[in-house]
């Protein structure tokens, strides 16, 4: 693989081929965007084109450095990242950085330190971090990678030049799926506009099956009358359960939302069609074989009660990291649903 591989990242490989061409190089940077849009994989290639020996400004994958960068073998390219099942990045793992960018390179003109999950840093360790950030060696570069800058101390950020990587439009991801998968073309469909621009989302989703679980979760919503409390313990039965770690947890509650989300996301199409018309840009449905009940909840429900729904389910989402009871959070949301529901039309 070369730059030339890296899907919808034009902007930051045409960047990278220039300044490497030059020998402009920056001594850190943040790579920064949703999980599953190659960013560690960039940070990879980044790696083959300083040290490839057969081509300037990009990768070979055919010489010496390219074929051990690729099997993570390479003396002066370091990786670091969270321990499984661990909540942060730890404080050692820092250390040892800090003491290795001190050495001069094995064999290159660089020594490169590409440091994941640096959103998941606690602040013993982001001030570690720092003090290598204020006085780098002239050798040494450093990649760190983040979903969210949100999380990233200021003065870490003032110190490095952040790489904004795009999602991946959906067309492009459906066009990957039906490459490497032999599935239905309206799973495919499906995967590729719920992963919200995740070519990894959407590679977990199909070989999840996620799309027949998503048919479950709207067929259970979408159902007039349900007791939305035996609707909450259903769900953390069938789909919380089975994790076995917090994280698992967190992550399966994502793609539930999600689900929800969008069930009600079409819900508000739906009404907003019913009372304006089409027009000549529809918006397409995420559940469009869903249409009974989307307009059933549309005719029961006014515009304000369905965007108060989206709302909660937002707010919801956003506290999935905190360090909040899972299960309550579930009933919680499912409870704020049944009583929008059941809210005077206005």
């Amino acid at each position: 693989m070369a730059f030339s591989d890296i899907l919808a990242q034009d902007h930051i490989t045409d960047h990278f081929r220039k300044t490497i061409t030059s020998n402009h190089l920056s001594h850190a940077y943040i790579f920064t965007g949703q999980d599953g849009i190659g960013k560690t994989l960039l940070a990879k290639e980044f790696s083959k084109a300083i040290f490839c020996s057969e081509k300037e400004g990009d990768s070979c994958n055919l010489c010496n450095n390219c074929v051990r960068i690729e099997n993570s073998n390479h003396p002066d390219i370091h990786w670091i990242e969270i321990e499984e099942k661990a909540k942060f990045l730890k404080i050692d793992s820092i250390r040892d950085l800090q003491q290795s960018v001190t050495l001069c390179p094995v064999e290159s003109n660089y020594k490169l330190f590409i440091i994941k999950d640096t959103d998941r840093m606690n602040e013993e360790a982001s001030n570690c971090l720092l003090k290598t950030l204020e006085e780098p060696p002239a050798s040494t570069i450093i990649i760190l990678i983040a979903n969210s800058l949100t999380l990233v101390k200021e003065t870490i950020k003032s110190r490095c030049q952040i790489i904004r990587f795009h999602p991946i439009p959906a067309h492009v991801i459906e066009d990957q799926l039906i490459k490497r998968f032999d599935a239905d073309a309206g799973k495919v469909g499906w995967v590729s506009r719920f992963s919200s621009g995740s070519l990894g989302s959407a590679f977990e989703l199909l070989e999840d099956n996620y799309y027949e679980k998503n048919r479950d979760i709207v067929n259970r919503i979408g159902v007039s009358g349900i007791d939305n409390l035996l609707l909450a313990e259903e769900v953390i039965d069938s789909y919380l359960g089975s994790s076995e770690t917090l994280e698992e947890k967190r992550q399966a509650l994502r793609r539930i939302l999600n689900c929800i989300l969008q069930f009600y996301r079409d819900v508000l199409v739906v009404k907003v069609r019913n009372v304006y018309g089409t027009g000549k840009k529809a918006s397409p449905l995420f559940n469009e074989d869903h249409k009974d009940a989307l307009q059933r909840c549309a005719g029961n429900l006014t515009q304000r009660q369905i965007t108060a729904i989206i709302n909660d389910i937002l707010e919801s989402i956003k506290y999935i990291d905190y360090n909040l009871n899972i299960n309550l959070l579930v009933e919680n949301i499912f409870t704020r649903i049944a009583m929008l529901n059941s809210s005077e039309r206005e």
